[in-house]
């Protein structure tokens, strides 16, 4: 007597079969050219089996014992192509998907270049970096990049980074000035690194000057580490660090307020005012410009808090912007070179 056709399978596969079925749950149907071409791979195998039987039947009309066909082996051969091809099928849209850009580029001024390689063009703002791409400024150029989690990095004229992975950014020359926000203190893996060393921040404002014979780390907020070889430094707010070529380190004070800083007001990157209350705007205003922020009394602080802007200011430096928002507002202002002191606007 013949045996039925699903013995052929070894014990337990129609179990597991059904059971990896059932865990891979619908999915979407594939293209209809690869739909084609598996359904024709299959059709062919069915055909083959179905020749292979044929002599097998007849020789059973003459009472020849022949060796019966297995089917399973080359069934599964054919099942086997249409679950790989299917497979390759869904993995498209993970081997396809867009590389995650490294940065964005949210202020430019002035003769700006992106690009890697041979390959450079003008970058335009809200333009993406990619992993292996840098950025060139002029001699009258200027940029502004927005990073991770609110980091941003500003470019000085005369500058060149390229950007290698989303913790490692590289400065051939220039200036560079970055702001990792109103952050906790907690090291971040972003490192700037150049021919001098590595500089890792701790919640901070600072600039990374790059010349040919020595590098200046100035910290204006926060903690900054520098490391290379042979030197294992840090530097903390109102610090800054001289490395020369041939090694050595020196160590000065630098002011919140310094004219060393005046350039990152030329391509600040934009702030958005709007729904946002005036004693937000002030904390951003004194951050940018390196001023201490006070009210004449808590009744003061207390109004900022409850005043709610309209409008933009892009385009506009920390200070005019200061100026123009304030203009808008019951209270008034006065701002020298350390500090911003809000108050009532009739006041002498």
């Amino acid at each position: 007597m013949m045996q039925k056709d699903d013995e052929d399978m070894r014990p337990g596969e129609e179990a597991s079969l059904a059971g990896l079925l059932r865990e891979a749950g619908p999915r979407a149907e594939p293209p209809a050219e690869l739909a084609r071409q598996v359904r024709a791979a299959v059709e062919a195998e069915w055909r083959a089996v179905v020749t292979a039987r044929q002599p097998q039947a007849q020789s059973m009309l003459r009472a020849v014992a022949r060796p019966r066909v297995r089917r399973w082996p080359r069934l599964a051969l054919a099942a086997s192509v249409a679950m790989a091809a299917i497979g390759a099928w869904l993995a498209l849209p993970l081997l396809n998907q867009p590389v995650a850009p490294l940065a964005t580029l949210s202020r430019v001024s002035g003769a700006v270049e992106a690009g890697a390689g041979g390959d450079w063009q003008p970058a335009t703002l809200r333009q993406t970096l990619a992993a292996g791409q840098g950025i060139v400024t002029g001699p009258q150029g200027r940029a502004a990049l927005k990073l991770r989690d609110g980091i941003t990095l500003r470019l000085d004229t005369d500058t060149r980074i390229a950007l290698l992975t989303p913790e490692r950014i590289v400065i051939e020359r220039g200036a560079v000035y970055l702001d990792a926000g109103q952050r906790s203190l907690a090291a971040d893996p972003l490192v700037l690194e150049s021919r001098f060393g590595s500089t890792r921040h701790l919640g901070t404002q600072y600039e990374l000057r790059v010349a040919p014979d020595q590098m200046l780390v100035s910290v204006r907020e926060g903690r900054v580490e520098v490391s290379g070889a042979a030197l294992a430094e840090e530097a903390r707010a109102g610090e800054q660090l001289l490395l020369k070529a041939d090694g050595s380190v020196q160590r000065k004070a630098i002011a919140r307020t310094a004219a060393l800083w005046d350039w990152t007001q030329e391509v600040t990157p934009p702030f958005a005012i709007e729904q946002r209350t005036l004693s937000e705007f002030l904390v951003w205003a004194s951050r940018e410009t390196g001023r201490e922020l006070e009210y004449a009394s808590p009744a003061l602080q207390s109004s900022a808090a409850g005043i709610v802007l309209r409008g933009s200011i892009a385009g506009l430096r920390p200070d005019a912007a200061l100026a123009a928002v304030m203009a808008t507002t019951p209270l008034d202002y006065t701002a020298d070179r350390s500090l911003i002191t809000v108050r009532a606007r009739n006041d002498d």
